[in-house]
């Protein structure tokens, strides 16, 4: 009698046991494949299947299947935001032509401030509407990124070669070499604006510093100047749309940082800004990513 007892209870255990590793092994496949979902997005199979685990796998598949509809919404929304501006542009873009037409016949006849001021704000507002709009086709994925190995050395190397005629007598200074994968064009885009950024707010004769380095897991770029830096306060507006601080360059339209922060997040990577020694020092890190991996 005793020894059908335990053996009884023996059976008990061992189908508890086989049952325990059975659910065990479904709750390991189920987290696998909700990193494959947050990975590449492909979705969890549907449970056939009763129980508190077949239950939670349904759930989940109801909820990856909501987060899908969510972003597909959000994307359809900003492309018809982007194709709004984008005829926003188109129609501003003919009368201004005219209007500048206009003006720069006139300022060849009877040159004077008045004329040469509105030839300014004519291009200020050129300018502006084309960053408006490379902003907006940024967010919303309507300029797709084609990501490659890059030189940021060369990139920092060709920016200082283009800015350096426009501010003959700054330092711009270049340390360092890092690769990184991303996109060259935007690259390029966004660590340029840092610099132009730098070299407006600086003094005539003034330096702009380049660092580039490389860490375990991620790629760093520093730029720093020696331009005396801003308010406190003014630090977390810095990369905000339309955001102007107290020393901005008369013609900046307050937007160049916004499009580097959009570029940089679309690399994986974050932005941030501080007040160093002598100036503002700002750095964005983009994490070293395995060129198999979807992005």
């Amino acid at each position: 009698m005793r020894e059908a007892i335990i053996f009884a209870l023996l059976v008990v255990i061992g189908a508890l046991v086989f049952y325990c590793i059975r659910q065990r092994k479904k709750v390991e496949s189920l987290t696998e494949s909700i990193d494959t979902f947050l990975l590449d997005g492909t979705q969890t199979e549907l449970s056939t299947e009763d129980g508190a685990v077949g239950h939670l796998q349904t759930n989940i598949c109801e909820l990856e299947h909501r987060l899908l509809q969510e972003r597909e919404s959000t994307r359809q929304e900003a492309k018809s935001n982007t194709e709004f501006l984008s005829d926003i542009s188109h129609q501003l873009k003919t009368p201004l032509a005219g209007l500048r037409l206009y003006c720069e016949m006139e300022h060849a006849a009877a040159p004077n401030a008045h004329t040469e001021k509105e030839l300014v704000l004519i291009e200020k507002m050129e300018q502006l509407i084309q960053n408006v709009l490379t902003l907006e086709k940024i967010r919303s994925e309507t300029y797709l990124m084609e990501f490659q190995t890059c030189d940021l050395a060369k990139i920092a190397r060709s920016i200082q070669s283009e800015l350096q005629p426009l501010f003959p007598q700054k330092h711009i200074v270049i340390r360092g070499e890092a690769t990184i994968r991303g996109d060259e064009g935007w690259l390029h885009e966004a660590l340029g604006n840092l610099v132009k950024n730098s070299c407006e707010h600086t003094e005539p004769e003034g330096t702009v510093n380049i660092l580039l380095e490389t860490g375990d897991t991620s790629v760093s770029v520093t730029v720093e100047d020696d331009g005396g830096g801003v308010a406190e306060g003014e630090l977390p507006k810095l990369f905000e749309r339309f955001h102007r601080s107290s020393n901005s360059a008369p013609n900046s339209a307050g937007i160049g940082l916004a499009i580097t922060r959009v570029i940089i997040e679309k690399h994986h990577g974050t932005v941030s800004v501080r007040n160093g020694a002598k100036g503002l020092s700002v750095v964005f890190c983009i994490p070293i990513i395995d060129a198999n991996l979807k992005l």
